[in-house]
């Protein structure tokens, strides 16, 4: 019994590390997307509001969900990190009901906007894109959802069924 447990608990701690690190980079990704799109955008005015509002959604929001999570994760606070984070997931659904009329706004821009077409291939150029295009960075708050689900399973079956925290996972 005691030899299982410590199996468990050593499975559950590289599950919620491998969980903080991915979420490291997630948060990294998506503040490019913020840092060199919205945030730049908003103040030039490229766009009409309504038009940034259909393509970026509620990208702000989920990285601020995201930034809370990572930091109940620093200081291991799987529980209610995970419990505040919850309260985000109605974001998500939106980004995802959003995502396929983003695209095409997206593209509608590129071919219609010469000054947003010029904008969007000066930032997709710099160094911390790696190569990457606005559209291959947009699907990524799904993928991450996907991948809380997979997290989250593996941590509620390394969690103890008789600790509180197993009642928050489940």
């Amino acid at each position: 019994v005691e030899d299982q447990r410590a199996r468990w608990e050593r499975k559950r701690s590289r599950t919620a590390k491998e969980l903080l690190e991915t979420e490291h980079r997630y948060l990294e990704q998506l503040d490019l997307v913020l840092t060199y799109f919205v945030t730049i955008l908003k103040a030039k005015g490229t766009l009409k509001p309504a038009v940034l509002e259909t393509i970026f959604g509620p990208l702000e929001s989920l990285y601020s969900a995201s930034h809370v999570l990572s930091l109940h994760l620093e200081k291991g606070n799987l529980g209610p990190g995970l419990e505040n984070f919850c309260q985000s997931l109605d974001l998500y659904g939106h980004y995802a009901e959003n995502l396929e009329h983003a695209n095409k706004t997206l593209k509608e821009q590129v071919r219609k906007n010469k000054s947003f077409r010029r904008f969007k291939k000066l930032q997709e150029t710099r160094p911390q894109f790696q190569g990457r295009q606005l559209e291959d960075l947009l699907p990524l708050p799904l993928q991450r959802l996907h991948q809380y689900k997979h997290f989250f399973r593996d941590l509620l079956e390394n969690t103890s069924p008789d600790t509180a925290e197993y009642q928050k996972l489940a």
